[in-house]
This record gives C-alpha cells, structure tokens and sequence, in this order.
C-alpha cells in the first residue's frame, strides 16, 4: 500500500479505536457523485487480534470496515461485522447518547447540525439524518445513517449524497399558495393501469406524478431533471427510417466496475463530460438511430427516443414504445454508447419483463372522469419547501415539492395510498 494511504488507513483506525485490530485487506473504489464527478475511495477490513481463521472471503464477526475518501480523508461508512464491535471503549457514542452522537457526526462529517443536516424521526437503534439547510431539505438530497446493537454499540455509520452549506443556497420567503399548488397537482394527474400480483389483473388508478414547482411559478421540474441535471436530456423523438442497414451489430461488454488502482486514485485528474451539450445530443441520436435500422430493422416509427443520460464513460439512451397505452410497466430500450466517438457498444431489451404479465386480466373501463378523481385527490395534496440544486445558477433555489400518497380507483372511486398497490 502507498505510503499516504497507509498512514491515512492507520490514522483512521486509531480514531475508531481499533488498537486490538489489524489491517486484513484493502482496496480502492470509485464512487459517483455530481453526474461526472467521481471521489476514490480507501475500503479498509480490520480484523480482530484474536479472530478465528475464516474463508478467504468472509469476516470474522466484530470485524470492521472502513471507508474512507482519498482527497478529503473523511470517513464515508463504518461497519462492524454481524453487529459486534470490540473498538475501545469511548471510542464512539452509544445508543443513549443523542446529543453526543450528533457532535461525533459534526466531527467526523465536518457538517453542522440544524443548518446541514437534521435528524429524521428515530426507529428503535436506529438514527437517519437528511440534508437541509436551516431544516428545509434539499435535493438531490444527502443522507446519514447511525446504528447501534442490543449493547448500544455504533455498529454502523454511512454517510451519502449531497450536503450543501448556507453559502450554496439562493434564500428567499416560500410564496406558494394553496390554489396554485393545485392547479399544478391537477396537471400532473394520471390516468395509469397497475398491475396487481396477488389477484393477477390490472387496475385503473388515477394518481398525481410528484414534482417540483420553483418559487415564482415559471417551472415544473421533474425528480428525472433534478437529479440528473446537465447530464441528463429529455428528448422524446420518434425514430424514423426509409431503409434498414444490413450491418451485424456485435455488442461489446460494458464495464461499469467501481474498482479501480492506487494509481488511478492518486493521479486522476479527471477530464469526464460532466454534461451533455448539442453536439453529444445530434451524434448521440443519429448513432441510435442506425442502431435501431441494424437491430430492429423493421420498427421505424416504433420507437420513441425519451431521453439521453451521462453515466461515466457511456451515454445510456432510453427507448420507450412510440405508442404507449396506460401500464405502468412497458417495454424499453436502453442503448449504451462510447461518450466520446458515438459509437452504441450494448443494449438492454426489457421485452422479457412485459411477459410475465402476459397472463394479467385486462384492467376494467374507468367510470370517474379525471376532474372527478382529482376532487377525490385534492385534500391529500401535499406541498413542502425543498431547495433544489439549479445548473444554471449553480445554487440552489426555493421550490415546493408537490406530491401526493393517495391514487383513485378509477372504477370505484376508492381513494387508496398508493403504498398498498
């Protein structure tokens, strides 16, 4: 192990209180943040001294894994194996500690509590945090789990996604009102069939989509645009050709493996996309299409090119039915291609999953007319302040997520949440 990552290892593991452990493995792994942005990251396995000889691939309980990001040396999880810890004791908190546990994370996580974090309702030995700023969540949002054991150990510790200071925030007073919330939730209502498994047949359910609305009203942002950003295109083209192109296509594999060398780690300067702009969007199109006159040569007009998506070194194109009924399960495409010369290297044909409802009762007419099922759907529309991160602004702004838990029988008229579905 290179010398910075193993005082970095070392100087962990003295602050878990791990001097009755050894160092059993390691290795490094890319992890994804900000679409095109990635951090390496430092996976530590620590065994007890006094441990029993094991299979090669498995830890000993009490066994500890660490890991830590390489540039910024913070902890990102701590895992004790099969809920046992042997670190030294006061190493961590306990289960009876709330206000301690809340300093340990500031400490570990350099976050501050109640203007970047705030503590979710607790679960018995559990503790989850989210992100938000002055106690209004963002989004794409950052979470924070605490565990303990029957002994009130910590036996867990992640921490995950996006976390953003005041200095990153565009404040201003939430002026959503009741009547334009409305308005917009009886926009983005549905009429959807659902498939139900225990009583194999499809259900007509009306439900509104979940969505944000911006501060001053000028947008409807999708959890699709706000969490993949620049990286991200909706394109919705039909795909159209005159000929079919008489040219195999052999698909090539894709690597998305997160491992990665002490070398990648400690000179990666990376130069990915971070985002897709005009170009990548008409090479990335026209390459899907002579794919689809190769693969499905006798399907022009049947496809429907939704959207593109940067993941890594590859642009994933999604392909839905150009004429789509109301199921909320349809078949799909996705089309890997090489990001930088356009090239499709793989597909995914999501036919087989349609199948295994083939043998479903068709879903019954629907009686209630969409206005009806919305006055049925009105009083459980809910709306909450969540900063969403803005592209453009490079901030984020005030919106109201509108969302609503409830759908509507389109049959009976039955409002039912739409979890029990």
């Amino acid at each position: 192990m290179d010398n910075k990552l193993e005082k970095l290892a070392k100087a962990t593991a003295e602050d878990c209180g791990l001097s009755n452990y050894f160092l059993k493995r390691s290795h490094i792994f890319k992890e994804s943040g900000i679409p095109g942005e990635h951090s390496y990251l430092l996976s530590t396995e620590w065994f007890p001294e006094d441990s029993e000889p094991m299979d090669e691939e498995l830890n000993p309980p009490g066994a500890a894994v660490i890991d830590i990001d390489i540039q910024t040396e913070k902890v990102k999880r701590i895992i004790f194996v099969q809920d046992v810890s042997f670190a030294e004791e006061g190493s961590f908190p306990n289960l009876n500690q709330k206000e301690e546990t809340i300093t340990w994370i500031e400490n570990i996580t350099g976050l501050e509590f109640g203007r970047q974090f705030q503590l979710l309702p607790t679960e018995g030995t559990t503790m989850h945090f989210q992100a938000a700023v002055d106690n209004i969540p963002v989004f794409p949002t950052g979470v924070i789990n605490v565990e303990f054991n029957n002994e009130g150990q910590l036996t867990l510790f992640s921490i995950d996604g996006n976390f953003p200071s005041e200095d990153a925030i565009h404040w201003e007073p939430f002026a959503l009102t009741t009547d334009i919330v409305e308005s917009v939730a009886k926009e983005q209502m549905q009429l959807l069939e659902v498939p139900l498994e225990s009583e194999e047949m499809w259900k007509s359910i009306y439900s509104a989509t979940s969505v944000f609305l911006t501060n001053d009203v000028k947008k409807v942002i999708t959890f699709e645009e706000a969490e993949e950003q620049a990286a991200y295109v909706k394109k919705q083209i039909i795909m159209e050709w005159e000929e079919a192109i008489k040219d195999p296509f052999s698909p090539v594999e894709i690597d998305l493996s997160l491992e990665a060398t002490e070398e990648e780690a400690l000179s990666d300067h990376s130069t990915s996309k971070k985002e897709l702009d005009k170009e990548d969007e008409e090479k990335a199109t026209l390459e899907i299409k002579r794919f689809l006159q190769r693969v499905y040569p006798d399907d022009s007009g049947k496809w429907m090119l939704y959207s593109l998506r940067l993941q890594d070194s590859y642009i994933i194109a999604e392909l839905l039915p150009a004429e789509r009924g109301r199921r909320v399960i349809d078949r799909k495409l996705q089309v890997y291609l090489d990001s930088e010369k356009y090239t499709a290297l793989n597909y995914s044909d999501f036919d087989s999953l349609i199948e295994i409802f083939d043998h479903f009762s068709p879903a019954q007419t629907p009686v209630l007319t969409k206005q009806q099922a919305f006055e049925l759907l009105r009083k459980h529309v809910e709306v909450t302040p969540v900063y969403v991160y803005s592209q453009t602004e490079d901030k984020y702004i005030l919106c109201g997520k509108i969302d609503c838990s409830y759908g509507v029988d389109a049959v009976s008229g039955k409002v039912i949440p739409l979890d029990q579905l």
